[in-house]
């Protein structure tokens, strides 16, 4: 008896480790990303829009105008895809002749963490599911300097 009771205590101490660490190698992990997200931080407006296009790769793009006169401040197309056993985002914002990769290099049902240590800035991009249909996308470069967009997910997608 004493041995089954060893044994359930670990199973329950080291199932919940199991069932919810993810492969950071496919885009399936990070699916939850997919749709229409919006924020309001009371200046402007910001979207993201995620599509999936094929086995290996969403689709997407951001952009960001001003609340009251509509006038477009930033846009970028986006793009997630699966290469050599590895996940990237590769953004292409307007301003910028090249676009620029990132590699998906922590995971989970809620998160996804992008990272290119050469970039100026940014050089990591947070991405946390909330409740409620909401996200939290930390942009971070060196030495603190970051920022945050609340996004709430729209039904029409």
């Amino acid at each position: 008896m004493k041995i089954i009771t060893v044994f359930l205590v670990n199973l329950l101490i080291f199932m919940p480790t199991v069932s919810f660490a993810q492969s950071c190698n496919s885009i399936q992990s990070i699916d939850w990303l997919l749709g229409y997200w919006i924020a309001d931080d009371g200046k402007s407006i910001t979207i993201e829009h995620w599509e999936k296009v094929g086995l290996g790769s969403f689709k997407g793009y951001g952009e960001s105008r001003d609340k009251f006169s509509n006038e477009r401040k930033t846009g970028e197309s986006l793009r997630l895809v699966e290469m050599a056993n590895d996940v990237f985002y590769i953004a292409k914002p307007e301003q910028n002749d090249f676009p620029v990769a990132f590699k998906l290099t922590q995971c989970s049902r809620k998160t996804a963490v992008f990272e290119n240590s050469t970039h100026d800035f940014p050089k990591k991009l947070e991405y946390q599911l909330g409740l409620n249909y909401k996200m939290m996308v930390t942009v971070s470069g060196e030495k603190g300097n970051s920022f945050e967009i609340n996004f709430i997910k729209r039904d029409d997608d």
